[in-house]
Formats: C-alpha cells, sequence, structure tokens
C-alpha cells in the first residue's frame, strides 16, 4: 500500500492572516503612514504583529525542529550581519530610516519568513493563498496600466491616502517619486514608483505565472512591467524569458542539430517585443527631450558613478551605517568594505548555493520557478534592487521560503497539486512556467 502524505492540522485564522498579508503587500503595499523617516505600511505592520503571536505558539505548541536548509541561509547572512555590527558600533549610523530598512530585510524578515511562519505552511488552504496571490498581482497590474494613460489624459493621478498611496506621499508623487518621462509617466500601479514595481513583481513573476491559468492575465503583467518604462526592470524582464529559453536549449542539446523549442519560441517572442518597446518609445521620445535623456543617458540615472565610489572601499566598513543605493553590490563595497561585498554576494547566490547541495527542488514545478525569481534577483541587484523600499525584501524572503518547502498548503499534496495548477512539466527543468 502507497504511504500517505502526513496530514496536518488546519488552521483557518493562519490563511486569513496569510490572505490579508497578500492584500497589503501585493496590491496595496504603500498604504499606512510614516513614522519620522520610517513608512508605517498595513503590509509590513501586519507581518511584524503577527510574528511574536506566530513564536509563540511555535514555542509553546510546535516541535522545536527546523529545517536544515533555512539554517543554512540564517547563516549566510551572519557575516553581513556581523559587519554591520561592527560599523554601526565604531562609525555609528548615517542614515537610520535606510538603515533601519536594510536590518528588517536582511536581518528581521528572513527569520520572520523562514523560522517563524514557514512551519505553519502545511497548516494553511494553499488553493486559497494562490487563488488570492495571482488575483493580487493582476490588480495591481491592471490598475497600474489604468494609471498610467489616465494621468495623460486626466493630468493627475487617482491617490487614496492610507491606502493606494502613503498619507505622507498623498499629492506629490510626481515631485517625490522621479516617475516623469517627457509626456510619459512610468507605470506605478499601488507601488508609487515605476522602478520599484518592476523589481517587486519581476521576483514574483515567476510564481505568478505558475500559479495562473489565464494567458490573457499573464500578459497583462507583462506589459506592465513593460510600461514602467525602465530599463533596469527591462533588462531583468529580457533575463527572465532568455533564463527559460537557454534551459529549454539545453534539454534539447541531445536532439543536436535539430532544436525544439516547444514554449521558447513564446519567450523569444516576448524578448523582441520588449527591445522593440524600447526602441519605439525612443524614437517618439524625439518630442520630448526629457524621454529622449533618459533612454540615452550614459550615466545609468547615476549608477555608473556607484561602482566609482565602490572602488575606493577598504577590506572593513570605514564609515557609519547608510543602507543600500540601487547598485545592491556596489552599494555593500562602498558602505561595507569589500568583506560586505563578499558577504553581500554570498547572500544573493546562496539560493544556488543551496540547490548544489540539496536538488530537490528541481522536481517541483512551484519551488523552480521560486528559485527563478531568486535569480532575477540577483541580476537585478546589478542595476537597480531596491532593497530598502517596501516591499521587497518581504516579497524576497517569502519567495525564498517557497523554494526551500514549496507552496504553502501544498506540503501535505506531495506534488499533484501543483501538476493539477499546470500541465506537467520535464523533470530537471530549473524554470517552466507556462508562456
Amino acid at each position: 500500500m502507497e504511504a500517505q502524505a502526513p496530514r496536518y492540522p488546519k488552521a483557518p485564522l493562519g490563511t486569513l492572516m496569510g490572505c490579508l498579508m497578500i492584500v497589503f503587500l501585493v496590491l496595496l503595499p504603500k498604504g499606512g503612514s510614516r513614522l519620522g523617516g520610517i513608512p508605517l505600511t498595513w503590509g509590513y505592520l501586519l507581518v511584524m504583529g503577527t510574528a511574536p503571536v506566530a513564536l509563540a505558539v511555535r514555542l509553546l505548541l510546535m516541535p522545536l525542529r527546523f529545517d536544515r536548509r533555512a539554517l543554512v541561509v540564517t547563516f549566510f547572512l551572519l557575516p553581513f550581519q556581523l559587519l554591520s555590527l561592527y560599523a554601526g558600533k565604531y562609525y555609528g549610523v548615517i542614515n537610520p530610516a535606510f538603515t533601519f530598512a536594510t536590518f528588517v530585510g536582511l536581518a528581521a524578515l528572513p527569520w520572520i519568513f523562514l523560522l517563524i511562519f514557514a512551519p505553519f505552511y502545511p497548516m494553511l488552504n494553499g488553493d486559497r493563498l494562490a487563488r488570492w496571490f495571482r488575483t493580487c498581482v493582476f490588480l495591481a497590474a491592471a490598475w497600474g496600466i489604468f494609471l498610467f494613460f489616465c494621468k495623460p489624459l486626466t493630468g493627475h493621478f487617482i491617490e487614496v491616502p492610507y491606502i493606494t498611496v502613503n498619507a505622507s506621499d498623498y499629492g506629490e508623487l510626481e515631485n517625490t517619486k522621479n516617475i516623469a518621462r517627457g509626456t510619459l509617466f512610468k507605470l506605478i500601479s499601488t507601488y508609487n514608483n515605476g522602478n520599484l514595481y518592476g523589481v517587486a513583481t519581476l521576483l514574483i513573476m515567476p510564481l505568478f505565472l505558475q500559479l495562473e491559468p489565464r494567458r490573457w492575465r499573464r500578459m497583462t503583467v507583462r506589459i506592465a512591467v513593460l510600461l514602467t518604462l525602465s530599463r533596469g526592470v527591462w533588462v531583468g524582464l529580457i533575463f527572465s524569458e532568455l533564463l527559460s529559453v537557454a534551459l529549454q536549449l539545453l534539454r534539447t542539446v541531445q536532439h543536436f542539430p535539430i532544436l525544439v523549442l516547444g514554449k521558447a519560441k513564446r519567450r523569444l517572442i516576448t524578448v523582441l517585443l520588449t527591445i522593440v518597446f524600447a526602441v519605439v518609445a525612443a524614437l517618439f521620445s524625439r518630442i520630448s527631450v526629457g524621454l529622449i535623456q533618459f533612454f540615452f543617458d550614459k550615466t545609468g540615472g547615476n549608477r555608473i558613478g556607484q561602482f566609482y565610489v565602490a572602488g575606493q572601499a577598504g577590506l572593513l566598513p570605514e564609515s557609519g551605517l547608510y543602507g543600500f543605493g540601487e547598485v545592491l553590490y556596489a552599494s555593500a563595497a562602498q558602505y561595507w568594505g569589500w568583506a560586505g561585498l563578499a558577504a553581500f554576494v554570498l547572500i544573493m547566490f546562496s539560493p544556488i548555493l543551496l540547490l548544489i547541495w540539496d536538488q530537490s527542488a528541481l522536481d517541483s514545478p512551484i519551488r523552480r520557478a521560486a528559485l527563478k525569481g531568486l535569480m532575477i534577483y540577483i541580476v537585478m541587484a546589478l542595476i537597480d534592487g531596491a532593497l530598502d523600499f517596501i516591499p521587497v525584501m518581504a516579497f524576497y524572503w517569502f519567495v525564498y521560503s517557497v523554494f526551500i518547502y514549496g507552496w504553502p498548503g501544498w506540503q501535505t499534496l506531495g506534488h499533484a497539486r501543483e501538476e493539477a495548477v499546470t500541465p506537467p512539466l520535464p523533470a530537471g527543468s530549473l524554470v517552466d512556467s507556462p508562456a
């Protein structure tokens, strides 16, 4: 008789809290207010407020066993955290708000998602969470597209303080978020910044593509990412599609010289359309000096200068804690020294190191999709990682937890639930989400 997977007690309250977190992190990530320079958003307040309760239940009612992979990840974080303590002790803090954001992103959230929340995953309703997740990702994209065309026609954005925008940013989006591109404005959705929306969406887009069965919804999200008018985001989108194409070609190497592209053809079309869109936008920008300067800006939005500054770094931190700039690797070297860069690279590439150690993720389509999202972020960190901005790190560590544990609530069903949502995919493939 075939052994059955263990059954876990269900936690409807946990599922409800998970759905609320999805709404306020994915669909309404900027809703809330601000305390000093620190934004207090409903999504992060839910996460931080739920964590102590979940920890208490975890300590009192559940076995204190931890997944070795999660413990390894926390070990990978340790060198960077120690260097931060060193810099803070000897040089102090230069930018409290961004330093606090870095602490939350690289110290608090990893523990919350990997060690506190993750043990509850088998008790959640995975189908309901997946439905809410893909719906919120789609609605955020649809709202962004609506605003992208509404702003030129009406002359203003539709803003709802405390809900779609932070109360402190109400009425100031055009002046404070660097979203104007000549006569056009970047697609910002409810993230209030085009680059931020693009980076955050690229992180979770492989999971969305894996969970969403409707092609028109998947295409809507891709179009929204294109309309961010962000060169860095376009690079991330192209890398995402080329990664799938490359892996498809590797699977067909045994048939060489015959190439069996299959769904990879659609991904190549997406790459070509992205390039064509960029060229057309550049040509259109002839009527807008601001936009043409943006496309042909040789400084990359002052990002190139960050590499020059990083080249003057020492071995250890030589200044107070400041947080991260756009180029995460350059910022790590600039503010944490070359040792800090090595420590940060260890964090970014830890999913690949885990995969080398434990290849079980390759057997699960949803875990492969999570791995793809993490690999996209490795590339985005070279351009604009937005690490200190809500909700990027919440997305990152949730995706990381899915890479380690699988989708919440589906652990008791093996891989049957994943295969029911998406067609069977070739074994050993890294990313095979629907086109």
